[in-house]
């Protein structure tokens, strides 16, 4: 037996002990316990835990910070204050706890080996059983995200405050009992994050602290349940005594019981929840001046500061989030506010198109929130690494960054950030080669679904259009729910104020008229956008899609208008300084497709190749194929197959519709019967291909084909700028 402090560790079976009772713990946690037993007062890098106990896998960072994170919790070690294991920074990990070694030698050599066995059985079961085991662990309902329930400590969840005074400005002091509530239970109960009170809410395996508050004559009655316990507390007005009043909860529940820390309060925190309620239920513009008047009150509050700046480029004042943000010192924060910080200021970057400068915050709030042991702050900061890679390009970091959140809260991290790159050409599905889109429509939709249930339930109206435009961009919900959910959350944005949110569902319902083949219709949404330069990424996007509307107009109906007009808003944006280069060899091919309509092949040619080149060099395979396919038509249309049979004879699996449906044209008026059938029988394997299998056929019934009936009869590259005809019901 291996000993420190109350605990005791037997290194034969892996088993932990805190006095007389067993600690759970998972193999490979254990197995990092006993490394770090038999290694004690020792630096020990990551990149040694990673060789000794993960040496493959595309997860191995996120399996061992998420260990490291389970670790400390089995013990409750604290990253600020450790008893056992204390993090050196760029350095790696130290245990400063005095161990009791064995006295025999061979044991210590049987952990090392043990450790070293573990990793080999790992590799041999390979990458799916790491994803499985992780991946289960925390996406299993209704077990937390955190593993601290599971170990240590029991689970709670704190619903908001069910407002019944009949008065919405009242609902500012449940966010303020819940907040305080939730400090003083922080160290003896594993809380539920917000984000998963949906999935939550209503699980008979989860306790659930639920409070309302009534009115009394001229007093309020403030109920608390937990389980078949309640209790009822008279309160006499809705001011600071909200601490007082979550302590006398926590005492008659009998929540906690050691002894509870009474903060001293400071009026200007009646301001600041003011203001987060407004946040989260009226609008940015009302919390701003709560925030604001909580400033004047607590000039070094943190949170209010963080808050505002937040709000004021939410609201476009991008001059003065700048001085906000460059304003706050985090000397004096509390850990979770540092990765806050950083996640919101990454947040503005990113949208002012700043993605290395974005990058470099999200490093920072991943370091942070490690500390912080909250496994939503760590997700989300993944989450932001993985937004700045894609818009620099880096593929395989994107992966990664996509995965390790993935891992820690499954789909729920991706029903809304996600869902913004679901955008086809404006912005592709796939950013890099095709298996790396790792949304799951089919698990995020009843996730939002419940969600919004929830949302409307509890009248978070932030949430809520997040939600509800979440859903209306997931392809697997009918047009039928999809409209009216970006309709819904359109006018909850614009009553509300939240102006940033009102843009982006503006610039997606844009996109989604153009999906529809509505594009007068996408005009009007993408027109109500006030354009603002200084917002890059969106502002290209928008630009973008308002010469996707123009040229659905065009093609749909032959408006030579509509054409010149879309041909003009191309030309503009390649000239632009501040295009991004994916959006550029978009714009060439979008341009190319248009200039077919138009009849100037030469050009079009020209462009589709640039814009193909461009592909190539950023690895995005899926739009690459577009740009293939663009050349093949305009071969078929000059009356070159060959050219044509070139092109597809280069992809080692072909298995693009329109690919597919060229080449059997192109080998049919080359008279290759082989290759046209065995082009034909691959088009028939592919799901949806019914309407292009009859135009092979009616096209077979010419007796010479040319360029008109090609024209006439077969799918031109541009009918697919949205895949409409093939995966949209």
């Amino acid at each position: 037996m291996l000993y420190f402090l109350h605990f005791r560790f037997d290194p034969m079976t892996l088993c932990l002990y805190r006095d007389a009772v067993q600690v759970p713990l998972r193999p490979k946690v254990a197995q990092l316990l006993a490394y770090f037993l038999t290694h004690p007062n020792q630096v020990v890098a990551r990149e040694t835990l990673l060789s000794s106990l993960w040496q493959h896998g595309e997860f191995r960072e996120t399996a061992l910070t998420q260990s490291i994170t389970e670790l400390r919790q089995a013990l409750s070690d604290s990253p600020q204050n450790p008893t056992f294991i204390k993090t050196i920074p760029q350095q790696g990990y130290l245990w400063i706890c005095p161990v009791e070694q064995p006295h025999s030698k061979s044991l210590i050599s049987h952990v090392t080996k043990l450790g070293k066995k573990a990793t080999i059985l790992l590799t041999a079961v390979g990458l799916t059983a790491i994803v499985s085991t992780v991946s289960l662990y925390f996406l299993s309902a209704p077990k937390p995200v955190s593993s601290k329930a599971s170990v240590t400590l029991p689970t709670l969840i704190i619903p908001p405050m069910a407002n019944e005074t009949g008065v919405q400005a009242n609902a500012w002091w449940g966010y303020a009992l819940e907040a305080a509530l939730r400090q003083q239970l922080q160290s003896s109960y594993h809380l539920v994050p917000k984000s998963q009170y949906p999935e939550l809410s209503d699980s008979d395996k989860t306790k659930k602290l639920t409070l309302s508050l009534k009115p009394l004559q001229q007093r309020f009655l403030l109920t608390a349940s937990l389980a078949s316990e309640r209790t009822e507390l008279i309160v006499e007005q809705l001011d600071e005594n909200f601490t007082a009043i979550a302590m006398q909860v926590i005492t008659q529940l009998a929540l906690k019981t050691e002894a509870i820390d009474m903060a001293p309060f400071n009026r200007g925190m009646r301001d600041y929840y003011r203001g987060v309620q407004a946040l989260n239920e009226q609008g940015p513009k009302l919390a701003k001046a709560y925030f604001e008047a909580a400033v004047m009150q607590m000039p070094d509050h943190i949170e209010s500061q963080l808050e505002l700046a937040q709000i004021c480029w939410w609201l476009g004042d991008i001059q003065s989030a700048h001085k906000q943000f460059e304003h706050i010192s985090l000397s004096t924060a509390s850990i979770a506010t540092q990765a806050r910080y950083h996640l919101y200021y990454g947040e503005f970057l990113k949208a002012t198109g700043q993605a290395q400068q974005a990058l470099q915050q999200a490093k920072l709030a991943l370091d942070v929130a490690q500390q912080s042991q909250q496994v939503e702050l760590i997700a989300s900061a993944y989450q932001l690494q993985a937004d700045a890679y894609w818009s620099l390009q880096r593929w395989d970091e994107y992966k990664q960054a996509m995965n390790s959140a993935h891992v820690l809260v499954g789909s729920r991290s991706f029903a809304y950030s996600e869902a913004q790159r679901s955008f086809y050409l404006a912005n592709p599905p796939a950013a890099g080669p095709i298996e790396k889109t790792l949304l799951n429509l089919e698990k995020s939709k009843p996730v939002l679904a419940q969600a919004i249930t929830y949302y409307q339930q509890t009248a978070q109206k932030l949430s809520l259009i997040k939600a509800l435009f979440a859903y209306g961009q997931n392809y697997l919900v009918p047009v039928s729910e999809s409209e009216p959910s970006l309709l819904n959350a359109l006018e909850l944005a614009q009553q509300g104020g939240y102006h940033h949110l009102e843009m982006q569902v503006l610039t997606y319902l844009g996109f989604f008229y153009i999906q529809l083949h509505q594009g007068e219709k996408a005009l009007d949404y993408l027109k109500q956008i006030t354009p603002e330069p200084r917002f890059v990424p969106s502002y290209e996007q928008q630009q973008l899609l308002i010469g996707m509307a123009q040229m659905d107009i065009a093609l749909q109906t032959g408006d030579e208008e509509a054409m010149q007009s879309a041909i003009l808003q191309y030309q503009a944006l390649l000239k632009s300084d501040d295009i991004s280069v994916v959006t550029q060899a978009n714009v060439k091919l979008l341009l190319s497709w248009t200039l077919i309509k138009a009849g100037e092949l030469e050009s079009a040619e020209q462009l589709s190749l640039e814009a193909m080149q461009a592909y190539q060099t950023l690895q995005l395979q899926e739009v690459e194929t577009y740009a293939l396919y663009t050349q093949m038509y305009i071969h078929l249309l000059n009356g070159e197959p060959q050219q044509a049979l070139d092109i597809i004879s280069s992809q080692q699996h072909p298995s693009s519709h329109l690919l597919l449906l060229y080449g059997a044209v192109a080998a049919d008026m080359a008279k290759e019967e082989a290759l046209q059938q065995d082009f034909s029988d691959k088009l028939t394997e592919l799901e949806n291909s019914q309407l292009l299998q009859l135009q092979l056929q009616q096209l077979r019934q010419q007796s010479r084909i040319d360029k008109r009936f090609i024209a006439e009869l077969i799918d031109a590259p541009y009918s697919v700028y949205c895949q409409s005809k093939w995966t949209i019901n």
